[in-house]
């Protein structure tokens, strides 16, 4: 009988082990986001410096040493931008302080690069009363439309090969740029890829000519993503969002 029950023992703590160690690995392949958590203003008043700041982490930790964090700041109808260099407050906190001298309607961008990773999150700010900021921008509505797809007054223009997939299994994304009529060659091409209020995911593409820019990508689950396509070429940066649906 106790030889019996030593064996049922035996046989038990060996399957809590396993399932522990099956737990462990699990967590352990679940790949590490860079998150970026933007700390700007809705809205301020015209001549008050304001600190645009975020909250940079790695897998939930802070992340104190990122390559660069930039904030990227243009007004709606306004093809001029100003590329800003943030310092290091700590506590994965980075900022610059700006101030905004007309009314308007301003859309900051803060650009972050860390553990090989990169992330843009956009919020727009109202500058002024609501008054001031319509005036501002009520001659440039045309503009304001264009603007996720169209940049510093270039024509550029994206497509994708595909816009179906199939879940769960990798896939190969691919974009032809063509700026002016003319492949872009020698960009930084980048796609952002999420599903409703999930994750965002970040996955750098390869150049394969003529303005072709391919990354293998894995949809998850069934339904309707969003791709966002970043391009950076010399004093370009561009970005446009396509509708992909998995099935």
């Amino acid at each position: 009988m106790r030889r019996r029950l030593f064996f049922v023992m035996v046989a038990v703590l060996t399957a809590v082990i396993i399932a522990a160690c099956s737990n462990n690995n699990e967590q352990a392949e679940t790949p590490a986001m860079l998150e970026v958590k933007m700390d700007v203003p809705d809205h301020i008043d015209v001549n008050k410096p304001t600190k645009l700041a975020c909250v940079v982490t790695y897998g939930g930790e802070k992340v104190e040493d990122a390559s660069e964090v930039k904030f990227e700041v243009w007004k709606h109808g306004n093809g001029d931008r100003e590329m800003l260099e943030a310092k290091h407050d700590g506590n994965g906190r980075y900022s610059v302080t700006k101030t905004f001298t007309e009314a308007g309607t301003f859309s900051v961008v803060a650009h972050v690069t860390a553990r090989d990773m990169h992330n843009m999150p956009k919020q727009d700010i109202v500058v002024g009363n609501p008054e001031q900021a319509s005036a501002a921008g009520s001659s440039s509505d045309d503009q304001v439309n264009k603007e996720e797809g169209h940049h510093h007054g270039s024509d550029v223009s994206m497509s994708l090969s595909s816009h179906s997939f199939e879940a769960g299994k990798p896939v190969t994304l691919g974009v032809r740029i063509t700026k002016d009529g003319k492949a872009l060659t020698n960009a930084t091409v980048r796609f952002e890829i999420w599903q409703a209020e999930n994750k965002h995911e970040f996955i750098d593409a390869s150049e394969k000519g003529n303005g072709e820019y391919e990354a293998v990508a894995t949809f998850a689950n069934k339904g309707t993503y969003s791709v966002k396509v970043h391009v950076e070429a010399s004093a370009l940066h561009e970005h446009q969002v396509k509708q992909v649906t998995v099935n």
